[in-house]
């Protein structure tokens, strides 16, 4: 293989009797006519095929002039030659028996395949044209059972072996054979007439279903295909749901879109004999898809499709799972009004037909609502019903959610191990269960958790597992907030370089995506991490970002409130780094504000530790030893590794301001002993040698030895 100046790839094959050259794939046959080979070349593959030094230069100048460059042209009409007895072998050579002038070669390719298929007999003939029905690849047995070649299928298939139109694929679990070439699967397909390829597909089907009665579900895909291509739509329609149910247990969530597609077609053409209800199972199903994908758009347009479908049946409880459908879609497109209306409804029909499984995913999501928009008393009510209900009647999917959603709540008030026993629970049930979107968002949260707790090994290892999982079932929302989370961890550990990537990466696709909370959290870490690099240009050139931000009307409440918390602590402590004391101390009564609201004892934490930095600047030393004092006794309670270091460091760096070196030394030495414990339980050895490097680490230890 070479690589043409126009960066062309152009291919020179060797040919040699019984070769499966490379020119059976699709791929390449697509680029044939780009690819076009050389006279010259032609020529040489030509002999190749024949196993020839040379060959007649009249019979050169017919292979060029016909096959104009198109290697699989080339050798279907030296094949042709060869059949038809216009060229034979003497001796180590090629000659002509007949003179060229009086053979009759077709133009195209297709025609040619053709004319040789043709040539056959009659069962021969049949074989590929039955084979092609089937498909590119076919089982001997299939093809054995069908009643046209049967008791001749075996010297059929050699006879095409022969001719090299096909090859023997597979022998293991069973028999099976290839077309040599896509195309000819073309030609022998499009060469029986509609009404005869219709008959096939349902003889294949029905045989199909007797031989692998036994592993049917194998076949499912196949199977619709058939039944469709029979025009036995029943029956299509029955394997598509079967293929696209299967397709989602396999997280192939795309495919099974497709399947869905598929079967709603045939519903359509099949008309008022398809029942409401399997319309409204479909439809249902791709919005919960879609979900997943994060295509919250269509997610609830299927679910608004689903209920206008239950309406129209009187099928209240179908009604119900519809609404749900279009709550939880909302609250991803964060139209929480919609959203919590939505829920209401829902619960409203549950408490008409008594069916409690639908209120525990109303009170979920109206839950759900109140607690992202930052109302988190009327939130934790909300959860804890849907808990409660959800486990009552053994609703293993929005158990598992509020029991996560729990843990997020723990989370957000710093209470990281209690998180993480709810979130470990959550993660139980969504694994036992396979329930994709709870098992993601446990994932996610418990990782936030794990790191919260200082437990970094495990959180790294969680991260790495959730990233390639969300890869796989092609989840865009939580592999975002899962690359945010693990620049987090980064940062937490001193790998500053690695944290800014990481942060980079989220908040491009979360730009992309349109989602501010996803920026907002990337780009806080960010600015953190040039804060810690004392880059204090571009880090205010972030905050100020999500300042505005914050403060656009425009902006979605998600998790405004969480995120607002963290750009007042982090701004905050950008105005200290440049002497603005006033503009600092304003951000840290915001940031105090606010946690003290929502009960966010991280960030109580934090803004009572800058309010302390700025007393300490302003050398109102009473001021700010009250102001560590609280800061420490919130940090000794959360037990976050960094946050509890921090504080020790600061508080030093305070009482070595205010000439209490005996207590500055007590208060380094505390946030040494908190490092070597992080230090001491890390097994990971990139995490060990960041935190080792850090430079802010560095200078505790220097400040820890000093008499």
């Amino acid at each position: 293989m070479k690589i043409t100046p126009a960066g062309r790839v152009l291919c020179i094959f060797t040919y040699r009797p019984g070769y499966i050259n490379p020119i059976e794939d699709r791929t390449f046959q697509s680029r044939i006519a780009l690819d076009n080979l050389s006279s010259l070349d032609s020529v040489k593959m030509a002999a190749s095929i024949l196993s020839a030094d040379r060959l007649p230069q009249a019979l050169q100048t017919l292979i060029v002039r016909k096959a104009e460059g198109n290697p699989f042209f080339v050798e279907e009409v030296v094949k042709t030659l060869r059949e038809t007895g216009v060229i034979r072998r003497s001796e180590d050579s090629w000659i002509l028996a007949k003179a060229l002038d009086d053979v009759l070669i077709p133009d195209t390719i297709q025609d040619v395949i053709m004319a040789r298929i043709d040539r056959l007999q009659e069962a021969p003939k049949k074989t590929p044209q039955l084979a092609a029905v089937i498909g590119r690849t076919f089982t001997y047995r299939l093809l054995d059972r069908l009643s046209e070649i049967r008791g001749q299928t075996e010297s059929c298939l050699q006879k095409l072996k022969a001719l090299e139109l096909i090859y023997e694929k597979d022998i293991f679990p069973e028999l099976a054979y290839m077309f040599k070439h896509a195309l000819t699967q073309d030609v022998a397909y499009n060469s029986l007439l509609v009404r005869q390829r219709r008959r096939l597909h349902g003889l294949i089907a029905r045989a199909i279903e007797e031989l692998y009665a036994d592993r049917i579900a194998e076949q499912y895909e196949i199977l619709a295909y058939h039944f469709a291509n029979g025009d036995e739509g029943d029956k299509a329609l029955e394997y598509f749901l079967k293929a696209a149910q299967k397709a989602v247990q396999s997280f192939a969530n795309r495919e099974a879109l497709d399947f869905y597609d598929q079967a709603l077609k045939i519903a359509d053409h099949l008309g008022d004999t398809v029942d409401l209800k399997t319309r409204i199972t479909m439809h249902q199903a791709k919005s919960e898809i879609y979900l997943l994908l994060s295509d919250f758009e269509r997610s609830r347009r299927e679910g608004e499709r689903a209920l206008a479908l239950a309406h129209q049946s009187g099928d209240r409880i179908s009604e119900g799972q519809a609404l749900i459908s279009m709550g939880y879609a909302s609250l991803w497109i964060h139209e929480f009004d919609r959203s919590l209306t939505y829920a209401r409804r829902a619960i409203e029909i549950a408490r008409q037909i008594d069916t409690d499984s639908l209120k525990a995913v109303g009170y979920f999501i109206s839950g759900a609502v109140h607690a992202i928009t930052g109302h988190i008393d009327q939130g934790s009510e909300g959860i804890d019903r849907s808990l409660a209900i959800s486990q009552s009647v053994g609703d293993v999917v929005h158990e598992s959610f509020a029991l996560g959603f729990k843990g997020h709540l723990k989370n957000w008030r710093g209470e990281f191990a209690d998180g993480i026993r709810y979130l470990r629970q959550g993660l139980r049930v969504a694994q036992e269960h396979n329930l994709l979107v709870p098992y993601c968002d446990n994932l996610f949260m418990y990782a936030i958790a794990l790191t919260g707790n200082g437990d970094y090994d495990q959180a790294l290892t969680t991260l790495e597992d959730g990233l390639a999982f969300t890869e796989k079932v092609g989840d865009e929302v939580y592999h975002l907030r899962m690359t945010n989370t693990l620049g987090w961890l980064y940062l937490e550990c001193g790998d500053l370089p690695r944290a800014v990537i990481l942060n980079q990466r989220a908040a491009e696709g979360a730009r992309q995506r349109g989602d501010p909370e996803g920026i907002a959290n990337a780009q806080l870490n960010l600015g953190d991490t040039l804060l810690a690099q004392n880059d204090l240009g571009s880090a205010r050139e972030i905050f100020e970002e999500i300042y505005r931000l914050v403060h656009d009307p425009a902006t979605s409440d998600w998790m405004k409130w969480r995120y607002r918390m963290h750009l007042f602590s982090s701004y905050g402590e950008l105005r200290l780094a440049r002497g603005d004391f006033v503009r600092a101390d304003e951000l840290a009564e915001r940031c105090l504000g606010e946690a003290t609201r929502t009960g966010s004892r991280k960030y109580l934490l934090k803004a009572w530790r800058l309010k302390g930095e700025i007393a300490a600047a302003r050398k109102q030393w009473g001021d700010a030893e009250l102001a560590f004092k609280q800061a420490l006794s919130i940090a000794e309670v959360i037990s976050n590794p960094t946050q509890l270091w921090k504080t020790h460091f600061a508080t030093g760096s305070f009482y070595a301001a205010a000439a209490k070196q005996d207590k500055a030394r007590v208060s380094y030495r505390a946030a040494r002993d908190v490092i070597d414990h992080v230090q001491a339980g890390l097994q990971h050895p990139d995490l060990q040698n960041s935190l080792a490097s850090y430079s802010l680490i560095r200078r505790v230890y220097e400040l820890s030895k000093m008499d």
